[in-house]
């Protein structure tokens, strides 16, 4: 039966595009059907790995939580998390029995990427996009493109989160050609994404990328050969677009300026320049007043939370930070699995960066997939931990990397 749905992964990248309900179809499905597969088959062997051990440990202590809570909404959202581990072992279990499903999702993705960039060039130079969505602004007037995307600011958050599987994409496919040489060409592609995330405005995604970029660039030895070249590049094209573009320079600054880290000034009737709150914050005062409201609500519920979305039952809305909405909302067992999660894999990619030499292409992919779930943790302003259109972008490399972990290309 699943040489008849495997197909549908290749649908992923295309219906992240359209919002959440689809991709989600797709992973609920796929999810449901290898449940199914994998008890008439016997594909337990695939689950036996350190991933999917520590995944059901969390899943568990997420759904003790919503034992605790007494809210049977909860359960929505502990119970429905399991979809995401299952998913991850599709994934590997596919890449490691079917032919060319690397080669076809790569080739799908990268076309997705010159599509996105290209309609972005178009909604940034002409007021619209192919599709006639209209070019967003702030009330100050900057301009930020969203693409497809509409009026939801997700182009940054699409291309950044699924940059490392870009990367992959463009190995993968240089690999099926290598007498083409386009080594040269792919590593000016990668630049195009960065550029399209910087007019996107998305302070996250931008922090993202850049952190991704710069690790590629001093750690690769496929892409950047010319390391100080395509420094000077990246660093000439970031100061001449805010430079030029003093709106986009002032959008960079408020990121100092919110956290207190850089004063903007007085106006002449003595008020903060931006009306920016004065004091040290964590990213900003908005951000800053949820992670303590999570801290406190932690401490009234210290070993299972309030409960997955428990939350936003209090407050209205998420903390908008992953460590202090588990630590909340699922307590200190479910957070602390988080963190040794997270410090793991801190030691791991610093071990990488500064003493492991990526020897060949399987080396950088693992990396490079690596890293991607590794920035997913960094405890920086985030989304909902249980939105589905997020954590599908985040689990994706994961059963690309089980892949690449098992066998070498």
């Amino acid at each position: 039966m699943i040489g008849y749905y495997y197909k549908l992964i290749y649908l992923l990248p295309v219906t992240l595009i359209t919002g959440s309900f689809l991709p989600d179809l797709i992973v609920v499905t796929c999810s449901l059907l290898f449940l199914v597969d994998t008890f008439r088959n016997k594909y337990f062997i695939y689950y036996d790995n350190i991933f999917f051990k520590v995944f059901s440990l969390f899943f568990l202590l997420l759904v003790v939580s919503s034992s605790f809570s007494g809210e049977l909404l909860s359960f929505k959202y502990s119970l429905g998390y399991i979809r995401y581990g299952i998913f991850s072992i599709f994934i590997f279990y596919v890449l490691k029995n079917f032919k060319n499903v690397k080669f076809n999702f790569s080739v799908i993705l990268i076309l997705i990427f010159i599509f996105l960039i290209f309609d972005g060039v178009i909604q940034l130079l002409f007021g619209k996009n192919i599709l006639l969505f209209q070019l967003q602004s702030y009330n100050d007037k900057l301009a930020y493109i969203t693409s497809v995307f509409g009026e939801e600011k997700k182009l940054g958050s699409y291309l950044a989160r699924l940059f490392p599987i870009f990367l992959m994409s463009i190995i993968l496919f240089n690999k099926e050609f290598p007498k083409k040489k386009l080594e040269k060409y792919f590593s000016i592609l990668i630049f195009l994404p960065f550029i399209l995330i910087i007019f996107t405005t998305e302070r996250v995604s931008i922090s993202i990328v850049t952190f991704f970029l710069l690790l590629v660039l001093f750690k690769s030895n496929i892409f950047f050969k010319s390391k100080k070249t395509y420094f000077l590049i990246i660093s000439s094209l970031f100061i001449l677009l805010t430079y030029y573009n003093p709106l986009l320079y002032e959008k960079f600054m408020s990121i100092l300026y919110s956290s207190g880290l850089v004063f903007p000034g007085w106006t002449q009737n003595g008020q903060v320049i931006g009306e920016y709150d004065i004091g040290l914050f964590f990213f900003s005062k908005f951000h800053h007043d949820q992670i303590f409201n999570a801290i406190n609500t932690f401490k009234d519920n210290i070993f299972f939370g309030v409960g997955p979305r428990g939350f936003r039952n209090i407050y209205s809305l998420h903390p908008h930070n992953f460590h202090a909405q588990v630590l909340s909302e699922a307590g200190v067992f479910a957070y602390l699995v988080l963190f040794a999660l997270f410090m793991f894999l801190f030691y791991k990619l610093n071990k990488i960066i500064f003493f492991t030499k990526l020897e060949n292409s399987c080396a950088e992919i693992k990396f490079f997939l690596m890293t991607s779930f590794f920035i997913s943790l960094i405890p920086i302003p985030s989304g909902d931990f249980f939105n589905n259109w997020l954590n599908i972008i985040i689990y994706l490399p994961v059963g690309f990397y089980l892949y690449y972990d098992d066998k070498k290309i």
